[in-house]
């Protein structure tokens, strides 16, 4: 097998898993069990307790792991110029990814803390559970989560807008309202904006409350608001990630009309339609309903062929 082959190969087996391809998912399937255990490993490791008992085991395990995630940065690093094959400096571009930086970011912490830079320990082991986002390559919730933001930005902006407006003139009444009565908890109107900041979200700690009646009809006003900002920036997003499912269950119901022209859908095209399924993260269940939907709308009754 030829250098380019082996990189090829390589290529996909370090991406998501599609179709039959059984050694891409197993690889897959472990790196995401190895971020997992880590990240349990990160957590016990700061009881101390646990620490203290086994902290020679937990070293060891992130030690292992570290290893592993540094081979899998450095043969993702191999294969850039076939992820990013129409850039100049595709290993510079990986680097400076978004996949790029969370790899590094696995990895580099234990490096800093081998080495030692004077770097608070806290701060680190802290950081090694930005590990989480390598599942990232796995699994596209973020980029679903950005892509609807990104779609739905213009309405996102407004009720941003309306909550910073809600956000200002509320703090300013309130601080108005109870410095008088409160003047260490309401010193200065910034004071007043994380109170009125954690109404409006409907966290309220509960550890400053007004005591004016005015105080009191304006926290009511704050509470009433932060129900409605909340509830329109969760629709516009809800709505956000229904428009994207239905997006994807549209595109690959036209791959399915295209695999159907010719009334069969060979072996070629139902590896091509699994590995569609896989990238949308369909389910078979889903996958199928919508051949079956498609066959019938045709005419034709072959949705058996894909199970």
């Amino acid at each position: 097998m030829s250098l380019k082959l082996s990189r090829i190969r390589l290529f996909e087996i370090l991406e998501v898993g599609k179709g039959s391809d059984v050694t891409s998912k197993i690889c897959d399937n472990f790196l995401v069990f190895l971020v997992i255990s880590s990240i349990f490993s990160v957590i016990l490791g700061s009881v101390p307790e646990i620490d203290v008992k086994y902290s020679l085991e937990l070293r060891l395990f992130e030690i292992v792991t570290v290893l592993i995630f540094t081979v899998e940065y450095l043969l993702r690093l191999w294969v850039a110029p076939i992820k990013y094959e129409q850039s100049k400096r595709p290993k510079i571009k990986y680097i400076f990814s978004f996949y790029g930086i969370v790899d590094l970011a696995a990895i580099l912490p234990f490096y800093i803390s081998l080495f030692g830079f004077g770097v608070d320990l806290r701060v680190l082991r802290a950081a090694r559970l930005l590990r989480i986002l390598k599942i990232s390559h796995y699994n596209t919730a973020l980029q679903d989560l950005a892509l609807a933001i990104y779609d739905e930005r213009k309405s996102f902006v407004s009720a941003i807008y309306i909550f910073t407006v809600a956000l200002l003139i509320t703090s300013s009444l309130i601080f108005f309202a109870e410095n008088s009565r409160q003047p260490e908890d309401f010193r200065s109107i910034p004071d007043a904006i994380w109170w009125s900041l954690i109404t409006l979200t409907t966290v309220g700690y509960g550890d400053v409350s007004p005591i004016t009646p005015i105080g009191k009809i304006i926290g009511a006003i704050t509470a009433l608001l932060g129900v409605c900002t909340v509830a329109l920036l969760t629709g516009i997003v809800g709505n956000a990630f229904s428009a994207q499912l239905s997006r994807k269950r549209s595109e690959f119901r036209s791959e399915v009309l295209r695999a159907l022209q010719d009334g069969v859908i060979t072996d070629v095209e139902h590896e091509y339609l699994d590995k569609l399924r896989d990238e949308f993260n369909m389910s078979k269940q889903h996958a199928r309903s919508i051949l079956i939907e498609t066959t019938q709308d045709m005419g034709f009754n072959i949705a058996e062929d894909y199970k």
